[in-house]
């Protein structure tokens, strides 16, 4: 089995170093894609944090832009592209879809990483987060939701406008709710911490502003938990 990280990026600080350093030695190949207009350091932090790991990497950059009649669907749909042309260049028999807020504890990730080629009939695997909140603290509504993060790469394909946009194995949909077939929910799980950030690709709206930390405090308090 083979597997091979995509991770597509414009501001990831002050996790994607960490979150793409822990599943480094894991990965066969790692994907990573980096907008022109990141501006807070974040390729920086991934060269640093990969430079044991950098024979693995396959390093990419987008410029889309939003047009100025303010197209957001044209732009969102070019970042689509921009995924698909991350799994074209994936030479693997599985890709882990990794956000740049994804943190996977290492028994979690080695428990799916053995589950991916126990059934041939299964296309993705899917599992729920940890939304965390603070260092005690996650927020439990999310126990209820299930993302593909682990997709066979076989006629892998996204469809739809970003991030909304969804992953197919030709034209099988691979998210859960329709192809229960096809798609299993693993029972293990991993931290998302896009509460703890103070910037992304877009504004998360349900972020609560109160829960926006700096990122050094964001920092100094998870360290116990995921440093």
């Amino acid at each position: 089995m083979t597997c091979t990280s995509n991770t597509l990026v414009r501001n990831g600080m002050p996790f994607i170093g960490k979150v793409l350093r822990q599943v480094a030695p894991f990965m066969d190949q790692m994907v990573i894609c980096i907008s022109e207009s990141s501006n807070d350091g974040t390729e920086a932090e991934i060269k640093n944090q990969l430079k044991d790991y950098w024979s693995k990497v396959i390093w990419m950059t987008e410029n889309v832009k939003a047009n100025n009649k303010g197209c957001d669907s044209c732009y969102k749909g070019k970042l689509t592209e921009v995924e698909n042309e991350m799994v074209r260049r994936s030479n693997s028999e599985w890709i882990l879809f990794l956000s740049d807020d994804d943190y996977w504890p290492e028994d979690q990730l080695k428990n799916c990483l053995n589950e991916l080629d126990k059934d041939p009939k299964i296309l993705a695997y899917s599992v729920s987060p940890y939304q965390l909140i603070d260092l005690e603290h996650y927020d439990s509504s999310w126990d209820k939701k299930s993302f593909s993060k682990f997709l066979k790469n076989d006629e892998l394909n996204f469809k739809g406008p970003w991030p909304r946009e969804m992953p197919f194995s030709g034209n099988i949909s691979l998210y859960h709710r329709h192809s229960p077939l096809v798609v299993k929910k693993l029972p293990y799980r991993f931290y998302h911490l896009s509460y703890l950030k103070e910037s992304s690709f877009r504004k998360e709206g349900w972020v609560p502003d109160r829960l926006r930390l700096k990122p050094g405090q964001a920092i100094k308090m998870l360290e116990p938990v995921i440093l």
